[in-house]
């Protein structure tokens, strides 16, 4: 039988091995990302990047890569840290495919993985800098992702993680998610052919992921110290951080 994820730890209630939408909308993900978020998706990854490349290390994870827009845009601001490798990963092929087709597949400083978030067996034990994800955790089961990204670590490695949010100021919050219920599955609808039930995962993850004081309780739980969050375009995403003790 085929488990389902319990959505108090997977806010999105989705599992690949139910729905393999990633790889049916691998091609298209780039476009729809700047269509759902009005190309404010690039502003936030690129806050996110800002911040890892300020990060000292020399080894950097990032985890449920998709077409690989953070490695990309660390990449272009860590030129000064030329020693610095990362390590490109994604459970579905099609996604990394597109990474290495974005990135460049025989990039010296980037190693390309199939890996899944939830079991990070192929990394070493305190091996890793760094350890980013943006825009999966919605999608995964967060006890076991934490615990990973915590075992991964090396001690004073940076945990980073953007991710929906909470609009602090309730109605406002509220009208969002009215403008959410209505767009993406109409926009979905016409980018895929029909095919809108490949977004209803993300409708699920942006309702009901925690917000952003009880997120950050929850990789706290984990071990992380120096937890703090920042909102971004009024508390629509948040990028979380932490240090591994």
């Amino acid at each position: 039988m085929i488990e389902v994820p319990s959505s108090a730890q997977n806010a999105a209630a989705f599992s690949p091995a139910v729905d393999d939408v990633f790889t049916r909308i691998a091609s298209r993900y780039d476009f729809m990302c700047d269509v759902f978020s009005l190309y404010a998706h690039r502003i936030w990854k690129n806050h996110i990047a800002d911040r890892i490349a300020n990060c000292p290390g020399v080894l950097h994870l990032d985890v449920a890569s998709g077409t690989g827009d953070i490695p990309f845009r660390v990449l272009m601001r860590s030129r000064g840290i030329p020693e610095r490798r990362i390590i490109v990963s994604d459970l579905c092929p099609a996604m990394l495919g597109m990474a290495q087709a974005k990135l460049g597949a025989k990039n010296p400083l980037l190693e390309f993985r199939r890996l899944d978030a939830h079991d990070l067996s192929g990394v070493e034990s305190g091996s890793v800098d760094i350890y980013s994800i943006s825009f999966g955790m919605k999608i995964l089961d967060r006890e076991r992702v934490l615990s990973e990204a915590h075992r991964v670590l090396r001690p004073g490695g940076r945990f980073f993680c953007l991710e929906a949010a909470r609009i602090p100021v309730a109605p406002i919050h509220s009208a969002y998610l009215t403008y959410m219920d209505w767009c993406l599955p109409t926009i979905a609808r016409l980018a895929t052919g029909g095919d809108a039930s490949a977004y209803d995962y993300l409708l699920r993850g942006v309702h009901e992921f925690p917000d952003q004081a009880a997120f950050s309780l929850q990789i706290e739980q984990h071990g992380f110290l120096d937890v703090a969050h920042t909102n971004l375009t009024c508390g629509i995403v948040a990028l979380h951080e932490g240090v591994r003790q």
